[in-house]
């Protein structure tokens, strides 16, 4: 079955929004403390950590607003002129997460591939680092499924986004994204209930549709081949089992020859 499932990841459904924006009702500023990750303190009677508030320095606010500036102007295809803004945001803030991120995005619009995947690796980074004391933070574990997603690690991305859907279980967007990741991973049947719980959320999300579908197909392929496999697998064994009594039976002593009548 694992080489079944390797090669159906070359084949699996959907791609990822190209934009990579979310919908606008989710807030820019959710994630506005990931730079200069804060100290948490436990209470003695839960294992859950809390973030302690970490007041933001002028040039971590700084920093906030020319990101909205740079959201802006990718929105307007002036994917230039927006990373600019992002690399500004992350001179000022360096631990930026979502300016990693969105500059990641601009750089990937002008074709500087290599350089936009370092980008999703620092934000990947930064998040992850930002989440060990922020557990409860859904659009933290989003974006960093995204940056593993657009970093081809679709194993990290399932695991970060399974984390925002759990914690934001009406979130639309975060069903959809696991269910391309699961998708890239050959585990169709997972995908097939993460997108269409999509749909469910979200009846007029047409990409959620046509993931969806192909993941069903997915789903049906490796059925049919599953079941191939386990007939060739009983043809291999009753050839086996034939073989091997048609051994024994060469090997039994012979029978005397019939004595001749007078």
């Amino acid at each position: 079955m694992k080489l079944l499932v390797s090669v159906f990841v070359l084949v699996s459904a959907a791609s990822a929004c190209l934009t990579g924006c979310r919908s606008g009702s989710r807030q820019s500023d959710a994630n506005a403390n990931l730079s200069n990750v804060s100290s948490s303190t436990t209470s003695e009677s839960s294992t859950e950590t809390t973030p302690t508030p970490v007041e933001l320095t002028q040039e971590q606010n700084e920093a906030r607003g020319l990101l909205e500036q740079g959201k802006e102007l990718f929105r307007q295809d002036k994917d230039t002129e927006a990373a600019e803004i992002f690399k500004k945001a992350l001179a000022l803030d360096a631990e930026y997460a979502e300016a990693h991120y969105r500059l990641g995005l601009a750089l990937a619009s002008q074709g500087k591939r290599d350089e936009a995947e370092e980008e999703y690796k620092k934000a990947a980074e930064a998040y992850k680092k930002y989440v060990r004391t922020n557990q409860k933070d859904a659009d933290a574990f989003f974006y960093m499924g995204q940056s593993y997603s657009r970093l081809g690690d679709h194993a990290e991305a399932v695991k970060a986004y399974k984390q925002a859907v759990k914690l934001q279980p009406e979130d639309p967007d975060a069903y959809y994204e696991l269910g391309l990741s699961l998708s890239r991973l050959a585990q169709y049947q997972e995908a097939v209930t993460a997108l269409q719980k999509a749909i469910d959320l979200d009846p007029d999300n047409y990409r959620a549709g046509e993931a969806l579908d192909k993941a069903k197909e997915g789903a049906e392929r490796i059925k049919v081949l599953q079941k191939r496999q386990e007939e060739l697998l009983r043809k291999q064994e009753a050839a086996a089992k034939r073989a091997n009594q048609n051994g024994l039976n060469s090997n039994a002593a012979p029978r005397p020859a019939p004595t001749a009548q007078p």
